[in-house]
């Protein structure tokens, strides 16, 4: 025992003996492992381990050396030499034509209480003449939580400076959430204790992907560390995680090694760093995030039991096929012929027929990045609804990867759960024509109905709508019936009829197969922005030649009436009968919030409010409460034509905005209210994201850029508000300490100025180190102000005295010395006359300490 112990203590001090020499004579060496993107399946980032290559004693690997560095508070030496290995690295591998990703090194806690890594870290990149973003960092949720706010700040500079922060071993310990509410990191590696849980069963599976989602949620990417399986592999690519790393791909390797593997084409091969950004968009795609549970008395068993969902590759003559979870391979092959989906079709074999709307639906997306909900059928006459997305654009060969997720399949051709666009689609198969008009140019856009697909396709654009004589009216008419249509379509008829009708509609003969029929152009208004009405063009033949053909018009009118009601992305429609409050519910989006209200009901406002406290977001229930009466509904219609309001509905336990929007249509001489809830959440975050830009810019301006803290321009604002509250005798108690750096002229004079800046960095966090808990401002080139209140008022005398000690000691040692002077506000007329007492305590102070 004695003998082990006494051979154990001598390896560690050969260790801590050795350490220079190694990194002098480099026995240290980098390898380098592999983080694969689970989007390209190439190289995106690499991380560097150390190797010991003793030349006595053998190979020491980093487990048997580095906790000894660690209690010998030596990493810092060993860091600092692996960042140099790697930029030497990367210099290499870029001479031998790869491509150059950034790679990571760790970090050690005791290396911040040796020196200043962050500024040690910078000066070697810069130095190596390399990009800033090709350096990351790794710090292991160990590290970070043994002094979080201290860490936090070190986090902070690293990512400021262009230094990527990743959080390493992520789930080791305990605190992992809470480390992530008080700061951001640029990459979480989730800890292997996870992955291996993978095989396992579903509970450590539904575990992970919700880590994943956290982190995408969060804006941060995902690297799951040691990989090992193929089925590992394939799952972590399905839920979203990005990157992965272990020994599925590879070892640790050395550049050596990378050359050699490159030459003999055996290698992962390297991103191109021109194609990460699409790459990265396309990783974050989780293929579970849509996911539901078909059994509700079961739900956590079907976790993955999810909407089918798939990405492809579209350029200019093909769609390749990149990934898809079990769900979508389970469709495909129960609805389509082959095992295997086919890596890429061309655009030319794909025919009309099933099938052909939603390729151009997904072509379409492709090109004009437009995020659509279709519906389409299959030869049994089945209908599916697909929600189609486009993720990303590759920059460097423009292929656009798009997404594609099934939302639901009917049972039947019968089924009765049609939904908002495929009825809208439907009906537009009774058009010849429909026409798009704005009614201040009249330009007009030109639809025909497509049978096959059962959409509208656009035919072309024209001018000067209303002058039926032009050339471009290509209607083939009899001479008399044109002379006729010539004198009633006037688009003075068509304002007149629309404002007094809501709707406009002109009685016609065109010639349809050599045949003369029976056509009516009618209009409707288009609400919203804009002054723009849509005219179809329908042959009304035999309608014209029956009594049904009444009862069909006074139904589109009803149906033209409703559709020109609102406008929007509608989660829900409600109609309210005015004079019963008997109310119907529509979900054009098929979405369900957690309001919980019936499909059609009673008494509507008496029915809503009981669900109000369930279904719309907390902070804004008393607001919806009082605008949400029928008295202040009906009332603000009758004033204004619409009532709105816009709060945020919750959706599976998620508040999103909406707008909900009212007005009132006649309906066959009745009165009917339509109440729209439209999804408004990305514009309105959008300019939430506004503001808080605009904030941080206006921020900015009272950051002094030297030392990170506020400037004498946020002293002379913070000055104005205290004095005003001097003034109301409002004010708490309080201290003004004033701080003078010494020696900065010497350091200036003898250094250069570029030393005087890290001088008065230097002093300025001994200040903020002492008066943690006060803010202190920079007011001039060596003066500093803080402005105590609460625990550093109270505990004031002790921090002056602490500060006085360390000033002592700093003379002796040659560090930076601070004169401060701190003066209590008592009863004065402002702050200046505190400050003024405190500035002269100071140069007391500053004077004893040159004697």
């Amino acid at each position: 025992m004695n003998i082990t112990k006494n051979m154990q203590a001598e390896f560690e001090q050969y260790i801590v003996d050795n350490l220079d020499r190694a990194i002098k004579e480099e026995w240290i060496k980098a390898y380098h492992q592999p983080l694969v993107r689970a989007a390209s399946g190439r190289v995106s980032d690499e991380e560097a381990f150390a190797k010991w290559e003793d030349p006595e004693r053998g190979i020491i690997s980093a487990s048997e050396f580095i906790h000894i560095l660690e209690r010998e508070k030596l990493t810092y030496k060993l860091d600092l030499y692996m960042v140099e290995r790697v930029l030497k690295k990367m210099k290499g591998q870029g001479e031998h034509g790869l491509f150059i990703v950034p790679e990571s090194v760790n970090i050690g806690r005791s290396d911040f209480d040796c020196c200043d890594m962050v500024t040690e870290i910078i000066k070697r990149v810069d130095a190596a003449g390399l990009p800033r973003e090709k350096l990351s960092v790794e710090l292991s949720e160990g590290t970070i939580s043994s002094d979080v706010q201290f860490m936090k700040t070190q986090v902070e500079r690293f990512r400021s400076e262009g230094i990527k922060v990743w959080m390493d071993d992520y789930g080791s310990g305990n605190s992992s959430l809470l480390l992530l509410l008080q700061m951001h990191f640029d990459l979480l590696k989730i800890d292997k204790t996870f992955i291996d849980q993978i095989e396992q069963g579903k509970n450590g599976r539904i575990i992970l992907t919700e880590i994943i989602k956290t982190a995408l949620s969060l804006g941060m990417d995902t690297v799951a560390e040691g990989v090992e399986t193929k089925e590992q592999a394939d799952f972590l690519m399905e839920v979203g995680c990005t990157k992965l790393q272990g020994y599925y791909y590879t070892k640790p390797i050395s550049l050596a090694d990378i050359i050699k593997r490159n030459q003999e084409g055996i290698q992962i091969g390297f991103e191109n760093p021109a194609e990460s950004e699409y790459f990265e968009h396309l990783g974050r795609v989780n293929l579970y995030d849509l996911s539901f549970s078909k059994d509700d008395d079961d739900s956590l068993d079907n976790y993955f039991d999810t909407l089918p969902m798939a990405v492809f590759s579209l350029d200019d003559e093909k769609v390749s096929f990149i990934r898809c979870n079990q769900s979508f391979r389970s469709f495909a092959s129960e609805n389509f012929e082959g095992d295997t989906i086919p890596e890429s079709v061309k655009f030319t074999d794909i025919k009309p027929g099933v099938g052909y709307y939603s390729f151009n639906a997904v072509r379409q997306c492709s090109a004009d990045g437009k995020r659509v909900i279709i519906d389409d059928r299959f030869d049994d006459g089945r209908i599916v609804q697909l929600f189609i997305r486009r993720v990303a654009i590759n920059p460097v060969t423009k292929s656009a990867a798009v997404a594609v997720c099934i939302l639901s399949i009917s049972n039947s051709a019968s089924d009765e759960n049609l939904n908002y666009n495929y009825i809208a689609r439907a009906l537009s198969e009774d058009y010849i024509k429909l026409y798009f008009v704005d009614m201040d140019t009249d330009k007009f856009t030109e639809y025909a109905a497509n049978g096959i697909s059962r959409d509208i396709n656009l035919e072309k654009h024209g001018t000067d709508y209303f002058n039926i004589a032009r050339n471009e009216f290509d209607l083939k008419m009899l001479p008399e019936d044109r002379k006729t249509l010539e004198k009633v379509f006037t688009k003075e008829n068509f304002i007149k009829g629309l404002e007094n009708n809501g709707t406009h509609s002109i009685v016609t003969k065109i010639i349809l197969d050599d045949k003369p029929v029976y056509a009516s152009f009618k209009a409707v208004k288009v609400r919203g922005e804009g002054n723009h009405i849509i005219i179809g063009l329908c042959n009304v033949d035999s309608q014209i030649k029956d009594r049904e053909a009444l009862e069909k018009a006074k139904e589109e009118r009803v149906i033209y009436s409703r559709i020109s009601a609102l406008t929007g992305d509608f989660i829900y429609i409600y109609t309210v009968d005015i004079e019963t409050m008997h109310f119907t519910r529509f979900k054009p989006m098929g979405i369900e919030s957690d309001m919980g209200l019936p499909e059609e009901g009673d008494n509507f406002f008496e029915t809503v409010i009981p669900h109000i406290p369930k279904g719309i977001y907390h902070e804004d229930v008393d607001a919806f409460l009082t605008a949400f009466t029928q008295e202040n509904v009906l009332t603000q219609i009758h004033n204004t034509g619409i009532f709105e309001n816009q709060h945020r509905l919750m959706i599976h336990g998620k508040p999103v905005y909406v707008m909900l929007k009212a007005t009132i249509v006649n309906e066959e001489d009745k009165d009917y209210v339509i109440f729209g809830v439209i999804d408004v959440d990305e514009r309105v975050k959008k300019e939430q994201e506004f503001e808080k830009n605009l904030f941080a810019a206006e921020n900015k301006a009272n950051i002094d850029e030297l030392t990170g803290i506020k400037n004498k321009h946020a002293y002379a604002e913070t000055e104005r508000k205290m004095n005003g509250l001097i003034d109301k005798d409002r004010i708490s108690d309080f201290a003004i300490a004033v701080f003078d750096i010494n020696g900065l002229k010497e350091v200036n004079d003898t250094k250069g100025h570029q030393a005087g800046d890290e001088f008065i960095r230097n002093g300025c966090d001994l200040i903020c180190h002492h008066f943690k808990h006060s803010p202190v401002f920079r007011i001039g080139g060596d003066e500093f102000v803080a402005i105590l209140q609460g625990e550093d008022f109270d505990s004031r005398e002790d921090l002056v005295e602490a500060f006085n000690i360390q000033n002592i000691n700093h003379k002796l040692s040659g560090e930076v010395v601070i004169a401060v002077g701190v003066s209590t506000f008592d009863e004065d007329p402002d702050v200046a006359t505190v400050f003024g007492r405190a500035d002269k305590l100071m140069y007391e102070n500053k004077k004893a300490l040159k004697e």
